[in-house]
């Protein structure tokens, strides 16, 4: 082959080459492009998605949680500690706990002194039981209206309670509960307060009952006037579970059934929970016992429970100790865990003062959100307050007088993410007071100028103060 062709045919072979070479680079141009378009689409759907998953939720006022912790007292029983320690245990326990609700039932001229002394000295009102025979609506009314009338400006009792759970109280000659007697008794107690102006606008509680199952629809089905006689319904719920529990309603029904039942009294009107709480001995079948740490889990979820279900009020069942085991406090006035862990919730969450309209935060919770509870609150200047906690079983056994075991869930990590940029985060775990499970009412974490943060999640509530703009 001459030299000539040798080098043309090079030429050739080498033009050739640089056409692949530029039809590669284009192509890889191509390519390049329509990742970048492809990545850049991806990242868009995936922020619209983010920005989709946030929600808004209206806040509700901060104080209506720290306002609907009430407390079953025994003040009327003299000789008892809560007659003999009044002075420097009862009284200043309840003032330190910080609720401004007591259930009780009046007695002597220095029984409902002391009444007389929680209301003005520490605006505790007292709602009044009615005695269990049914035969002092009178002496109730006139002594309501003496008490009240002392500085009408701080009122002594705030609401009326009908005798206590007339269920297992009166019985027919069959075993079989006295349901007409019960439904007279009420036209009464309606009569009664209703007719005097002094106490005609004191809400006046539908009857309690011990059994959430059936009594309340039992006694509906003969007293078909009693929603007119009552302003407010008034359950007694016990299961001695955890509050989320399905079985949560006592005698082994829901929660959201036991208040389908009493609302068959009560229809659209508030309810209150005027007895609950929890024990830590005598377990048995349907109503075991708990520890106080299990207690001071639970405690205040129970609160928020019924906060959400739109109760007004929840009376733990009782203040100090006796033989049925479910004191806040020991025997000798020293607070058990439950007390302590009530205290720092109505303490956190406490923002007196009138109505207000709140405002709505908007907000992610991503992870594993099982069991994961939530309830967003506002105070007056404007801090949010997002309550999560696992609302989670934290205790088993426990049938068999107080042979519970405690069981301690693994905390969640969830991430929160904002809307907007927040200048201040706090952190609490009101439940308790010690590390590592918590440190009351002082921050455990505090995070500035963030959009989002991880969260350790337990099975009691984590407290999140957002201030969006410090």
């Amino acid at each position: 082959m001459s030299i000539e062709k040798i080098s043309f045919h090079c030429k050739s072979v080498v033009g050739k080459v640089k056409d692949l070479l530029s039809f590669i680079v284009v192509v890889l141009t191509i390519v390049i492009i329509l990742s970048c378009i492809k990545t850049t689409s991806e990242t868009n759907q995936e922020s619209a998605l983010i920005q989709n998953s946030f929600v808004t939720e209206k806040a509700i006022e901060a104080n209506i949680a720290a306002n609907a912790v009430g407390i079953n007292t025994h003040i009327n029983y003299t000789g008892t500690i809560y007659d003999t320690r009044y002075h420097d245990i009862i009284k200043p326990r309840l003032a330190e706990l910080g609720t401004k609700h007591i259930r009780d039932h009046f007695g002597n001229t220095t029984i409902n002194a002391r009444f007389q002394e929680l209301a003005h000295n520490y605006n505790i009102k007292l709602l009044i039981i009615n005695n269990d025979g049914g035969k002092d609506l009178e002496t109730t009314r006139q002594e309501i209206k003496r008490l009240n009338a002392i500085n009408p400006d701080k009122p002594v009792v705030e609401s009326i309670e009908p005798a206590n759970e007339r269920d297992n109280g009166w019985k027919k000659t069959d075993g079989s509960s006295d349901w007409e007697r019960l439904c007279i008794y009420m036209e009464n107690y309606y009569t009664v307060f209703k007719n005097d102006q002094a106490t005609a606008n004191i809400p006046l509680l539908g009857p309690s009952f011990a059994n959430t199952r059936k009594s309340a629809e039992s006694f509906s089905g003969v007293c078909n006037k009693i929603n007119s006689l009552i302003d407010i319904g008034n359950t007694h719920i016990y299961s001695g579970l955890n509050p989320e529990n399905g079985l949560s309603g006592g005698w082994e029904i829901s929660l959201d059934v036991a208040i389908a039942n009493y609302k068959k009294i009560s229809g659209d009107k508030l309810i209150i929970d005027s007895e609950t709480g929890y024990k830590m001995s005598s377990g048995q079948s349907g109503h075991p016992a708990v520890s106080q740490r299990t207690a001071a889990k639970y405690a205040p979820r129970l609160v928020l429970n019924r906060v959400k279900k739109g109760f007004e009020r929840v009376y733990f069942y009782q203040l100090i100790n006796n033989s049925e085991d479910f004191g806040l406090l020991n025997n000798d006035g020293s607070p058990r865990l439950q007390f302590t862990a009530l205290k720092n919730f109505i303490s956190l969450m406490n923002d007196p003062g009138e109505n207000f309209m709140p405002g709505t935060l908007s907000f992610n919770l991503d992870g594993d959100l099982k069991d994961i509870e939530h309830m967003v609150f506002q105070k007056r200047d404007g801090r949010f307050y997002l309550l999560v906690w696992q609302g989670a079983n934290c205790s088993s056994e426990g049938t068999n007088n107080n042979n519970y075991i405690d069981i301690n869930n693994t905390e969640r990590k969830i991430t929160l993410t904002f809307k907007e940029k927040i200048a201040s985060v706090k952190q609490y775990r009101p439940s308790f007071d010690a590390m590592p499970d918590g440190n009351g009412i002082n921050p455990v974490a505090e995070n500035k100028n963030i959009t989002s943060l991880v969260l350790n999640v337990p099975d009691h509530i984590l407290v999140i103060e957002i201030n969006i703009n410090q």
